[in-house]
């Protein structure tokens, strides 16, 4: 084996281990807003679920929740002071952080969700007190996806308090803002010129092989925490369309190798036979 090739092995063995061992950055704000839903010192006044997946690979594309909550006693003020303290805990993993007052109709952030097109105000309430945190999503080794977490309330003179906390996934804005500026409105419609950019970008050897590694990182990571039951089958199932797909042709030797050593430890996690066999087809694949 080259010095070359030694070196890229290294490299992306690198890149495969760090989503593994990484922790979430924000688990002190998502274990604070855990023991404020489960806490009998508050009562839930509203909540609200959506999220989206990528139909081809089953990986999610947004999500928002948003739990509005009502605290009568002061005596549990401190369910609030803990969150904002969650804050201050993992502010310096967030690569955005952001406070503000005297919240109102007129005087709101909205925390995207997806890709963009969506979105939760946050300092909506009247006379609000809001703090939000974005941190990049640690399994998305292209650094386009974010998790926010918000909180905004009102504290009342009698000492009770109206709340909300809420929880979304999208694209960063500095991803958003690379794609807007790849776009031009020509007689009123937006021409995307991106794709034209990836062609000319690929003929001039592009990173076909890096973009293709990621998306099999992210499908390898989802596997390895469930192994076995329907979710297993499904990231199996996507990881053999992945080996099937002809960017797959851009890697390298040295890349064919590395992935299908990762494969091999994926088979040994698992004893559903149709997996495994779901496995040996996608290293045959990698092979031709």
């Amino acid at each position: 084996m080259t010095l070359h090739m030694k070196s890229k092995n290294l490299i992306l063995s690198a890149i495969l281990m760090a989503v593994s061992s990484t922790v979430m950055a924000q688990e002190n704000i998502q274990k604070a807003f855990d023991t404020l839903k489960q806490s009998r010192g508050q009562e839930e006044t509203y909540t609200n679920h959506f999220m989206e997946r990528d139909p081809d690979t089953g990986l999610m594309e947004g999500m928002s929740d948003e739990y509005e909550f009502k605290i009568t006693d002061k005596a549990n003020k401190h369910l609030v002071t803990a969150i904002r303290q969650a804050f201050d805990k993992d502010e310096q993993a967030a690569y955005s952080v952001s406070t503000g007052s005297h919240g109102g109709a007129e005087n709101y952030i909205s925390l995207a969700v997806g890709n963009g097109n969506k979105g939760v105000g946050i300092g909506e309430m009247k006379d609000s007190k809001w703090i939000y945190a974005c941190f990049l999503d640690p399994e998305d080794t292209l650094r386009t996806h974010r998790y926010a977490y918000a909180m905004e309330w009102v504290e009342k003179k009698d000492g009770s308090i109206t709340g909300r906390i809420i929880k979304t996934y999208a694209t960063t804005q500095k991803f958003r803002q690379k794609k807007t500026s790849t776009s031009l409105m020509i007689n009123g419609q937006r021409i995307d010129f991106s794709g034209a950019f990836g062609t000319l970008h690929s003929s001039l050897g592009g990173n076909e092989s890096e973009a293709w590694i990621s998306k099999f990182n992210n499908l390898r990571t989802l596997f390895q925490k469930k192994p076995e039951g329907p979710a297993a089958n499904t990231w199996a199932t996507q990881i053999y369309k992945l080996c099937k797909d002809k960017d797959a042709q851009s890697l390298d030797d040295a890349e064919k190798n590395l992935v299908v050593a990762e494969i091999k430890k994926l088979k040994a996690k698992t004893t559903d036979e149709f997996i495994q066999q779901l496995f040996d087809m996608s290293i045959e694949q990698l092979k031709k």
